[in-house]
């Protein structure tokens, strides 16, 4: 289940209206604070084409080592005759981060893991995005069990905030970005070495929910992202949402070799933090 199958836990949508900048959309009033998702662990059953419950999934918030910062991670693990047939493949997404200066969440490193084998014949193959905000740089690594193969030095946009998926997502979650309303459109700088990305989120029409027979109580919301981020044919991906904003049910279109792939929402439960 390649890295395609983490798709499944994201949010976001795309609208039929023009979409509009996260720093328009930042000024809202009606946040939650983060101890309102801190700690708190989604579990997820992924399937695809005929096979079904082949991977679990999982995505997490909790607190960094530092104050004021946090870690989101996103993993899937395929399991049974899939879990032989990829080499007991783990796909890990984690990002570290803090609240900018504008008070929405932004990614100081960022770091995709693909992991394969068991034993001692583990491989770990890494690239990560280290975000540098004051220098208006990020720092890019590739490395093969601790092996640094590639760096490179990458300027950033002075006038435009950066954000990974984890920190849109988590952004949302907490109402930084604006209600979900039905047709309005909500657009997301993301950043790649090969150049610049772009997350668009919205919310689908009632009639278009009714179309793809996902319940009236749910949200349902579209994204579009770079196919190369999560290796698909095109930009497609449906998130249903429950009232709290958790993704009760995803499905990413058009999965180079999977088809669509879909997630469902099978457990929630919550790390507490004593301080």
């Amino acid at each position: 289940m390649k890295r395609q199958i983490l798709i499944i836990l994201l949010l976001v949508q795309f609208g039929l209206v023009p979409p509009v900048s996260a720093d328009v959309v930042a000024e809202s009033t009606d946040w939650l604070p983060v101890s309102a998702v801190l700690g708190e662990i989604l579990d997820y059953n992924v399937s695809f084409l005929w096979f079904k419950k082949i991977a679990r999934g999982q995505i997490r918030f909790e607190q960094g080592e530092k104050d004021g910062t946090y870690i989101a991670t996103l993993s899937a693990a395929t399991r049974g005759t899939a879990a032989f047939f990829t080499r007991n493949r783990v796909e890990t997404y984690t990002t570290l981060m803090e609240e900018g200066p504008d008070g929405l969440l932004r990614p100081l490193l960022q770091t995709s893991d693909t992991q394969k084998g068991k034993g001692s014949r583990v491989t770990h193959r890494i690239t990560s995005y280290a975000f540098d905000f004051d220098a208006k740089q990020v720092i890019y690594s590739k490395a093969v069990n601790g092996n640094v193969e590639q760096t490179q030095r990458l300027s950033m946009d002075e006038l435009t905030p950066v954000y990974d998926f984890l920190t849109a997502f988590y952004n949302l979650r907490l109402g930084r970005l604006g209600p979900v309303i039905p047709g309005s459109g909500i657009k997301l700088s993301a950043f790649s070495r090969k150049g610049p990305e772009e997350i668009v989120i919205c919310r689908l029409f009632e009639e278009q929910q009714k179309l793809m027979d996902v319940s009236a109580d749910l949200l349902l919301c579209k994204v579009l992202m770079a196919p190369g981020t999560f290796k698909t044919k095109g930009r497609d991906v449906y998130v249903a949402f429950d009232q709290q904003l958790r993704p009760q049910l995803a499905v990413i279109k058009n999965v180079i070799g999977l088809g669509d792939v879909r997630g469902e929402l099978t457990r929630t439960s919550k790390i507490s933090y004593l301080r």
